[in-house]
């Protein structure tokens, strides 16, 4: 049995070991082994955690982190997680009051504001550009109009019969006719060059001119040959638009042109009213209507730019019905201004509908219209207009045509170029320089179409180069 010396003694060599043990274990880990185990901890559960979940997962008991570091916060500030725990909290409270709404709301207010913004600036920008465009035109028409001459025109007007027995006798024996003129695709301006054509054609201003003096020549001689034959009620000159070219219709048009836009219409206005003026006092006892749309080719900036009737074609027609009031001693004629993109007109009972070509038709058809495009056409008129149309006359399409659907009639006028540089290379389409006559009568409608041809050699084959 044990005395109580031995016994007091076992008791202090057990807590010496004890002590020993627990020294030995706290020297087996290093300060940088805690701040690793710890950070370890942090990783896996990606999360703040407490003591007790370390614990959990730790090989390192959390009381041993705080004997090597004095209490737990200091070894989680040395080892950065205080910052991180509370990053992570502050990241949580805000996901709680997070309202994806009001968010969104604010974020398209500000948007909202933002694009209004841009809206007003680009809308000052375009305002302002506007501006700068129509006060260069005004400069520009100023400038033209003031070198631009009044033409002189020499005629020998022919009378019709004066005496009301000789007139009733020829009304008694002759019908009544219309005369309708086409009028369109002048394209003034236009320039190219038989070179760069291979041979096939050329225009330019000058060849316009002589273009212009043969129709005004065969307008004359084709009035007094059916004079002789009937009694012409009316004249109709009917412009069909593209009276201009203008340089924004197709990339690299400015090159195609030899006179700008402005010019074109001042000085094709001048030779075109004396033209005018020429027929018209040819025949002071004949009644002459001349009527209007606007082309594509007229238009001021872009497609869609501007409004319809913002057309340097309708400055081309205003400037020829001026030149023509300028002349007092003219009194047989009736200007029919239009604003409009179509027109239409009754005479003897039958409609005519008058398009240039490219708005509410262009969409119907193809760029070389098809019968199937043409039919769909008239019958879609026919509906917009509440109207059986009878006559519809159009250009654009630099080819003359005519096709019949039951009563409805398509008339389709060719143009002053003939076969152009984008018709033969875009469309390999080729026609001669041609513009339409018909004649209407109360009876039948039409019964008469001619072509006035404005070249004198229409048949031009290409002679391929010879090797030698």
């Amino acid at each position: 049995m044990k005395t109580k010396k031995e016994k007091i003694k076992k008791e202090k060599n057990e807590k010496r070991e004890t002590k020993e043990k627990r020294e030995t274990k706290r020297e087996k880990y290093s300060k940088a082994d805690f701040l690793k185990e710890i950070t370890k901890v942090f990783k896996l559960l990606d999360r703040p955690f407490t003591r007790r979940e370390y614990d959990e997962v730790a090989n390192i008991h959390s009381r041993l982190l705080e004997k090597r570091f004095g209490s737990w916060n200091n070894a989680l500030r040395e080892s950065g997680l205080i910052e991180k725990f509370k990053g992570f909290l502050e990241i949580k409270k805000e996901i709680k009051d997070f309202n994806p709404q009001e968010k969104v709301k604010a974020e398209w207010k500000e948007e909202k504001e933002n694009l209004v913004k841009k809206a007003e600036e680009r809308q000052v920008k375009w305002m302002k550009n506007h501006l700068y465009k129509m006060e260069l035109l005004q400069n520009i028409l100023t400038e033209s109009i003031s070198k631009a001459a009044p033409p002189m025109v020499e005629v020998q007007p022919v009378k019709l019969i004066k005496s009301r027995k000789q007139k009733e006798q020829k009304e008694q024996n002759q019908d009544h006719i219309t005369l309708w003129f086409e009028f369109s695709d002048l394209q003034l301006g236009t320039s190219f060059t038989s070179e760069e054509m291979g041979g096939i054609a050329k225009h330019n201003w000058i060849i316009w001119q002589e273009k212009l003096r043969i129709w005004t020549t065969k307008v004359i001689e084709k009035i007094a040959r059916y004079q002789t034959q009937y009694i012409i009620d009316h004249v109709i000159i009917a412009g069909l638009g593209d009276f201009v070219e203008g340089v924004d219709i197709f990339k690299g048009q400015e090159w195609k042109v030899d006179k700008n836009l402005v010019d074109q219409a001042i000085y094709g206005a001048n030779d075109t009213a004396a033209s005018f003026i020429e027929i018209f006092l040819t025949y002071p006892d004949i009644n002459f209507q001349v009527l209007e749309v606007f082309g594509n080719h007229g238009r001021i900036g872009r497609k869609g730019e501007q409004p319809y009737s913002c057309s340097m074609d309708k400055v081309y027609l205003r400037m020829i019905e001026m030149q023509l009031r300028a002349v007092h001693q003219i009194k047989n004629y009736t200007w029919h201004q239009n604003e409009a993109w179509f027109y239409l007109i009754e005479i003897y009972g039958w409609n005519h509908l008058m398009l240039h070509g490219d708005q509410g038709m262009n969409g119907l058809w193809s760029s070389r219209p098809t019968v199937n495009g043409l039919e769909k056409g008239i019958t879609r008129y026919n509906q917009l207009l509440q109207q059986q149309i009878h006559f519809v006359h159009v250009g654009h399409f630099h080819t003359e045509w005519a096709l019949s659907f039951n009563m409805s009639h398509i008339l389709i006028n060719g143009s002053f170029i003939g076969t152009s540089d984008f018709s033969a290379r875009a469309m390999v389409s080729g026609s001669p320089p041609v513009q339409i006559m018909h004649v209407f009568t109360q009876k039948y409608g039409l019964t008469i179409t001619e072509r006035i041809h404005l070249t004198e050699h229409v048949c031009n084959p290409i002679e391929p180069h010879k090797l030698s």
